[in-house]
């Protein structure tokens, strides 16, 4: 019922409801309301809480859908009344490449393919397990995986296909790409290596997103430009960022990665996450110590290394996404970590937005759950029913 839901949302239809929304953003008169998106990122920061910690369900784009569509309306709104009003850079981007990603995704999630072929070696097929046809044929030429030397730990699965006369080597990481589609491996027979299933993806909102992302990632940048009085914070962040790296990867085998892990995205993405937490305890405990009264200078350092942590957290979420889009050909997939990492820069986000001066509790309280949310994010996730199929708990068992 919900997948048909969607589908009153495919192409053309979604492209003029993309075009009614362009326009609107241009010719609403009036700009986006601080408090409404307080509200707004609150809502959404709860909903992805929700979904991070009971077991997957398949509504979840329905559930989220209004509220990721007003995130969208009101981005582009910011957007454009950055470029009038002329502010900098990093706001502009930001706010637009968000506008840009999330309508580019929603907009575009109804015509999306993403579905699995099983082929027997040297047989061929053009049609998926859920009855879809394909514009070529696929054959499965060969499969096997390599292993570290000396143990029976995989290194890498690979296999080969034949499209169209053409062989193409698919291994973990490295999807094949023919006409738009995107080929993985996603499973197959350990013993014989006779059998093997396919995921073929088809995906029109790639170009858009990567838009997107490109906006985001370069407003992040731009926003992570600015110089520190003090020279006690670096340092403190290095150190805090240490800590939180040896925590975190203690229970990482490096020496023996699953085939998953080796992707040149691992370390950015871990490291850029260790940084950011590091940037936001800082931030909690400098507008904590602020309190008393010999510290009160140390106020002016938490809003800054709010906004570093929120464009890291931000760097790290994209990172990832890049990163799942290699390894299974899928964005975002709902997984539970996933979901948490988006409540905490949703509720980082949240505070960055209030006026800290007309109410210095609410941006405590904000930076309390954006903590508390982090440290979810971190480990407390492992303990909720929804990991318990989490593509994030890598080889510590």
């Amino acid at each position: 019922m919900c997948n048909g839901v969607l589908d009153i949302f495919a192409f053309p239809l979604s492209l003029i409801l993309a075009a009614v929304m362009l326009v609107c953003i241009l010719l609403y008169p009036k700009s986006c309301p601080r408090s409404l998106s307080v509200a707004l990122l609150g809502l959404l920061a709860l909903g992805f809480a929700i979904l991070g910690s009971i077991r997957p369900i398949p509504f979840q784009r329905l559930i989220l859908s209004p509220l990721l569509l007003a995130a969208t309306f009101f981005c582009g709104l910011t957007a454009r009344d950055g470029i009038k009003a002329r502010r900098k850079a990093d706001f502009i981007l930001s706010h637009l490449g968000l506008a840009v990603l999330l309508g580019s995704a929603l907009f575009a999630a109804p015509d999306r393919i993403n579905s699995f072929v099983i082929l027997e070696k040297d047989t061929a097929a053009q049609q998926t397990e859920d009855g879809r046809g394909l514009p070529f044929e696929l054959a499965l030429k060969e499969v096997h995986s390599e292993f570290y030397e000396g143990t029976e730990m995989p290194k890498q699965h690979c296999c080969t296909v034949e499209i169209e006369s053409r062989l193409k080597q698919i291994s973990v990481n490295h999807p094949a790409v023919h006409k738009g589609w995107l080929i993985y491996l996603s499973d197959f027979e350990r013993d014989s290596g006779n059998r093997a299933m396919l995921r073929v993806v088809r995906d029109p909102s790639i170009p858009g997103v990567l838009l997107g992302i490109i906006l985001l990632l370069t407003g992040a940048v731009l926003g992570l430009k600015q110089s520190w009085k003090s020279p006690l914070v670096i340092p403190a962040l290095i150190v805090l960022a240490i800590v939180f790296c040896l925590a975190s990867v203690s229970r990482i085998h490096f020496s023996q990665l699953p085939p998953a892990l080796r992707s040149f995205w691992f370390a950015p993405h871990l490291i850029v996450y260790m940084i950011a937490y590091a940037a936001l305890a800082l931030s909690l405990l400098f507008k904590l110590l602020s309190f008393i009264p010999r510290l009160g200078k140390l106020e002016a350092l938490s809003r800054p290394l709010l906004l570093t942590s929120s464009n890291l957290i931000l760097m790290g979420i994209i990172f990832g996404a890049i990163w799942a889009q290699l390894c299974w050909g899928e964005y975002w997939a709902w997984d539970a970590k996933e979901c948490w990492a988006a409540a905490t820069y949703l509720l980082c986000l949240g505070a960055i937005h209030l006026r800290e001066k007309k109410s210095r509790a609410g941006f405590v309280c904000a930076l309390l759950l954006s903590f508390a949310a982090m440290q979810m994010t971190w480990y407390g996730v492992n303990y909720l029913p929804s990991a318990k199929d989490s593509m994030h708990t890598y080889n510590s068992k």
